[in-house]
């Protein structure tokens, strides 16, 4: 099962990269949450147009409506915050096995993103609408789109037999966002503007 290899194999990367982040406190205050979106928004810049252009890799069955990037994007703008000058590194997955393992790592997000959802949506004052797009997920669908996500997964992983080859895109995507967290200035809350 390429899911259970793709959870053992990431493993350490997953906690490292839970342990770089900001802690659900300070994610409940403007500046922490600020400093996240824009954070997570450098690297899907970076990485969700890659995969999605990736040949073969809609032959998964996956959807557009599975993409981030236009979350980050509308919740920067609902709080007035600008994206980050840096640039994560462009990707470039060797094929469509790659490209959906690093999918599974932005996927995955989405589970825990309801977590943090709850946690700091009254705090902040933030809805779907109003800056909150990217954590609210799918709402209530979120469980089962991750369930979706896996039965494809697998399905392709069976059909193709690229399995560790799917496993690897996960550890590199894992891998390339650790680094990007630890880049100077990626988490630096920036100075908050009053909202329009």
């Amino acid at each position: 099962m390429v899911l259970a290899e793709l959870k053992s194999a990431t493993a350490a990367h997953h906690a490292r990269v839970e342990a770089a982040m900001p802690s659900l406190d300070e994610m409940a205050t403007h500046r922490g949450y600020a400093a996240t979106l824009r954070a997570l928004h450098g690297f899907h810049r970076a990485w969700e147009p890659a995969i999605w252009a990736t040949p073969g890799v809609m032959e998964a069955g996956l959807g557009a409506d599975r993409r981030k990037l236009p979350l980050l994007e509308r919740d920067l703008r609902a709080l007035n915050l600008r994206p980050l000058p840096l640039r994560a590194p462009r990707p470039a997955p060797a094929g469509a096995a790659e490209a959906l393992g690093a999918l599974y790592v932005l996927e995955g997000a989405t589970l825990g993103g309801r977590v943090i959802h709850r946690r700091i949506a009254g705090p902040l004052g933030i809805t779907p609408a109003r800056g909150g797009a990217y954590y609210h997920g799918y709402g209530e669908e979120t469980g089962p789109a991750w369930k979706t996500f896996g039965q494809a997964l697998e399905r392709w992983a069976e059909r193709t037999g690229e399995g560790a080859r799917i496993v690897a895109g996960g550890v590199a995507c894992f891998a390339a966002l650790e680094a990007w967290l630890a880049t100077p200035g990626v988490l630096e809350p920036p100075a908050l503007r009053a909202a329009s």
